[in-house]
């Protein structure tokens, strides 16, 4: 048995190794089939949130702007967001504002967000006012800016006619009480010398407001006039009241204004002042007599001074450009920005800033001005302030060499009407201005 076991042993020998090789690949084991290589990590990375900030136009809001993100912004994006400010007014005063200062609603669109902000919380009832606003979040700023302009309630035309008044009336400049000269429409006394009668009219105070009750003028025991030149007598005993030069140079200022504007046949181009019948002396107000006074005879800017209630016109020189283009371009900086020309807080701006000047042509004596829409825009639905606008452009510009009157331009278009109210062209300044309350129908 021994024997037999052996034999076949060798038998599968020999079949195995000559006749029918085993093939081993049969049992390898192909371990890429059940454990992947192993690679580098690629590393997770968060992407970032992208702003873009957009300002949209919206007639009813003073500012609209967008927020677009890449992906809804969280609490803690929105947190972010700031916003500041600067109120900049017709005086040149500047005050901060932050997004709480605005009446602002907000659209939230998931990844646009769009702010409404409508209107100040706080605001005066007239206004001239530039905001520039700085808005910013995460990787985007933006800059804004708006203008404001609302004329205050009491800006209304002054002007009358002859139909309206009682008496034949005469610009006489006077000193106000808060110390400013301008003129006013009133009698003048009763005399036989025109000049004579001025002087006893500028020692009266009318009746119209803004005046105190002092004296606004030396007694003249003298007047004399000869080739252009007016010579007053006065005496050092009645000048006590005009010790003080602050007093005496703006008595002296409504003298000289006074007769610039006299309409009688005689030209007054120089004051001269006598002092007990000696130039030498300086009892008025320490002022130098000794040479004549001079009438000037710039253009002017008839700016609204607004007192008690109601318009006041105050007229301020300008210089006299090298053209009426350049002129007339400084009345209107001074209608927009007062301040820069007289430093009072009582004087509103008669015209926004948005308002263009354009164009000023002279055909005979006729000035034609033109302005952009924004002139139109400003007198919707208005007629005072429409009327005192007309009113002061015209008051103004005919202060400029041989202007007797204008007409109205938007673009190249001739225009007979703005807001509510209707003129006829060409337009005339009005016969009377600042009139004397008693004297008024």
């Amino acid at each position: 048995m021994k024997k037999f076991v052996t034999l076949i042993t060798y038998i599968l020998l020999v079949i195995t190794t000559f006749v029918s090789p085993i093939n081993s690949s049969i049992f390898t084991l192909n371990m890429s089939n059940i454990v992947e290589t192993e690679q580098a990590d690629e590393p997770f990375v968060l992407q970032p949130t992208t702003i873009v900030l957009t300002e949209l136009q919206n007639p009813d809001d003073l500012f609209t702007f967008a927020i677009d993100s890449s992906k809804k912004l969280t609490d803690r994006d929105r947190a972010q967001l700031t916003f500041d400010a600067t109120l900049t007014d017709y005086l040149n005063k500047t005050q901060v504002l932050t997004l709480e200062d605005f009446n602002f609603d907000i659209e939230d669109n998931n990844q646009r967000i769009i702010y409404h902000l409508k209107s100040l919380k706080t605001q005066s009832d007239d206004y001239s006012n530039e905001i520039i606003a700085t808005v910013s979040l995460l990787n985007d700023k933006l800059e804004l800016s708006t203008y404001l302009y609302k004329a205050p309630n009491a800006l209304k035309a002054n002007g009358k006619t002859e139909a309206d008044v009682s008496a034949a009336l005469t610009p006489v400049y006077y000193n106000s009480s808060q110390g400013i000269q301008y003129p006013v429409y009133t009698k003048l006394k009763d005399g036989k010398n025109s000049f004579r009668r001025i002087i006893n009219t500028l020692s009266n105070r009318p009746n119209y407001p803004g005046l105190p009750e002092t004296v606004q003028f030396p007694y003249i025991g003298y007047v004399w006039y000869s080739a252009g030149t007016l010579e007053l007598k006065m005496t050092s005993a009645q000048l006590s009241a005009f010790g003080d030069q602050s007093v005496a140079q703006s008595a002296l200022y409504c003298l000289l204004n006074t007769v610039k504007h006299f309409s009688g046949d005689l030209v007054v181009n120089k004051v001269s002042l006598l002092i007990d019948d000696a130039n030498s002396s300086r009892a008025f107000g320490d002022l130098d007599i000794t040479e004549p006074f001079s009438v000037t005879r710039n253009p002017q800017v008839f700016l609204p001074l607004i007192q008690d209630g109601q318009t006041t016109w105050f007229p301020k020189d300008v210089v006299s450009g090298e053209s009426v283009q350049d002129t007339v371009q400084q009345i209107v900086d001074a209608y927009q920005c007062p301040y820069g020309i007289c430093e009072r807080t009582d004087i509103a701006p008669l015209l926004a800033k948005t308002v263009e000047f354009q164009q000023a042509n002279v055909v005979g004596n006729t000035l034609r001005l033109s302005f952009n829409e924004a002139l139109a825009e400003y007198c919707k639905g208005h007629r005072d302030y429409s009327a005192a606008l007309v009113e002061g452009l015209v008051l103004s510009a005919t202060t400029l060499p041989d202007i007797d009157n204008i007409e109205l331009y938007i673009d190249e278009t001739k225009i007979a009407k703005l807001g509510d109210y209707t003129f006829a062209n060409p337009i005339m300044p009005p016969q009377y201005f600042n009139v004397d309350l008693d004297y008024i129908k």
